[in-house]
């Protein structure tokens, strides 16, 4: 029955992100244990904690046989759209985003141009698959260096102190746990996911797009409306733009990389519209230094356009 496969889905997509929650928690304490410095967890959590949903389905789903090619790049690409629309327009109308720009934040815009120009010339200039993993490897490299320097950036504002109680084997062992949830969850959250698409009769791209993309971006729009709540908008900004970077420069370039076209096989027109569309707002409001209600509206409801267009 398609209910049991409707609780199956959703189960799995529990699973994944409670195992991701704590997964990072671990990680954090872990490394506090060997003496690892506040700057390099901070960085490393703000980058990787919320997206580990988006690289653990992506990841399975290219490497499954047959690969579902379509959930990974539908995940990533309408992962990053609901992040701006959705998150970032439900974050504005909770409270007004004020933005405080400085060389992080213009690191982070330019990037952007980056993030939306990668799946845009594989898909208009219909490259091959040698071409297409030549840049997904400079997208990695591009990444890299992009890393580097935000750390840079970064490095003299990261002043907190985490005090790590648990024994090592103990934590250990509750991130070796985790990480067995992340795969069940993905398993569920995917096979769940063909199934429906199957049954409904849309593409794996479409529901990639919209219930998979939903789904893995829950941490974010958590963490995004937590922080609009408590008028912390660096980090509601942060959180959508830290998880944009990683999905497409790295995990997007790592499927293209295993399963070569999968962007040029999996994507169309109005995704890269609507990316582009969204970035040039959020860019736009960045440069304004607000996001207001009336932004976080329009922002909604060409998400909400969006989502009915590719049904």
């Amino acid at each position: 029955m398609m209910f049991n496969t409707i609780l199956f889905t959703i189960s799995g997509l529990f699973i994944l992100l409670i195992s991701a929650n704590y997964l990072i928690e671990n990680i954090v304490s872990l490394a506090k244990k060997i003496n690892v410095s506040n700057f390099i967890i901070a960085s490393c959590t703000i980058a990787f904690g919320t997206t580990m949903p988006e690289l653990t389905t992506s990841l399975k789903s290219v490497l499954a046989d047959p690969p579902h090619s379509g959930i990974a790049v539908g995940n990533l690409i309408g992962s990053n759209i609901a992040n701006i629309l959705l998150i970032m327009g439900i974050s504005a109308i909770i409270f007004p985003v004020k933005i405080i720009s400085d060389k992080l934040v213009n690191l982070e815009i330019q990037a952007s141009v980056v993030i939306l120009l990668f799946p845009a010339t594989i898909f208009f200039f219909k490259l091959d698959n040698n071409i297409s993993v030549f840049i997904a490897f400079l997208m990695l490299l591009f990444f890299i260096w992009f890393f580097r320097e935000r750390m840079r950036l970064e490095k003299n504002n990261i002043n907190e102190k985490i005090n790590v109680k648990q024994k090592t084997f103990f934590l250990l062992s509750k991130t070796i746990f985790c990480v067995i949830g992340l795969i069940l969850g993905a398993n569920f959250l995917i096979d769940g996911s063909v199934q429906i698409a199957e049954y409904y009769k849309v593409s794996e791209r479409v529901i990639g797009l919209s219930l998979i993309a939903i789904g893995t971006s829950l941490p974010e729009l958590t963490t995004a409306i937590i922080a609009s709540i408590k008028r912390n908008h660096g980090i509601a900004l942060g959180t959508v733009l830290g998880a944009n970077m990683y999905n497409i420069l790295v995990l997007l370039s790592l499927v293209e990389i295993i399963q070569p076209l999968s962007i040029l096989n999996n994507i169309q027109g109005i995704d890269i519209l609507v990316l582009g569309v969204s970035s040039f707002f959020l860019v736009l409001f960045i440069k304004n230094k607000n996001i207001t209600k009336l932004n976080g509206l329009i922002l909604l409801f060409i998400y909400i356009l969006y989502v009915y267009s590719i049904y």
